[in-house]
């Protein structure tokens, strides 16, 4: 409704909503972009959530596991303290007897060894040690695995050049692919 009205000769132009809608379509536009962004906004948050909420699950079950985990430990050490408690009971006294002995030492352990390791040919270990039962005994009984029988001689003689005398084979046998020998020596060095 838009007319031309002539009063006191004036010329006035009304605009009386004649294209009302002429600008609609930018505001169409940034209603459509608010929407997609705010769409977007959501299916990021719901993204994200969906992330937070799998690792949180994640976590919950890592917790349950360590949780788990914590308490197998706690009835494996508990079963461990007990049999060292027994083995403590059984072999305590032993214990206590060998340690007095080598506390007595009547020698320097540290020297005996390092001839022992010399005498033992490449390859050779030491299995067992049975130390002289008191100060006044120079007997030492060891147990010894060998790679070959022809070993057991030159550990003879290197424990004769070691000045361990009387050298004595007490039993030979061939176990865990190692040829075993026990026997008697006594210490020369030791008065």
């Amino acid at each position: 409704m838009s007319g031309r009205a002539n009063r006191n000769g004036w010329n006035l132009v009304i605009n009386l909503a004649s294209q009302p809608r002429r600008n609609r379509r930018p505001y169409r536009f940034l209603l459509a972009g608010l929407s997609l962004l705010i769409a977007a906004g959501l299916v990021g948050l719901v993204l994200l959530n969906l992330n937070s909420w799998r690792q949180f699950r994640d976590l919950r079950d890592s917790n349950r596991n360590l949780e788990e985990k914590r308490t197998d430990l706690g009835v494996e050490s508990s079963r461990l303290n007990r049999e060292v408690e027994s083995w403590r009971r059984l072999y305590g006294d032993r214990v206590e007897e060998i340690n007095s002995l080598l506390e007595k030492k009547s020698g320097s352990w540290v020297a005996f060894f390092s001839r022992m390791e010399e005498a033992l040919p490449w390859g050779c270990f030491l299995l067992a040690l049975n130390p002289p039962a008191s100060a006044s005994s120079r007997e030492y009984r060891i147990r010894v695995a060998l790679n070959s029988r022809e070993e057991l001689g030159r550990l003879i003689q290197n424990l004769q050049l070691q000045n361990f005398e009387e050298v004595r084979v007490l039993n030979e046998n061939y176990q865990d692919n190692r040829f075993q020998v026990e026997m008697i020596f006594r210490d020369a060095r030791v008065n």
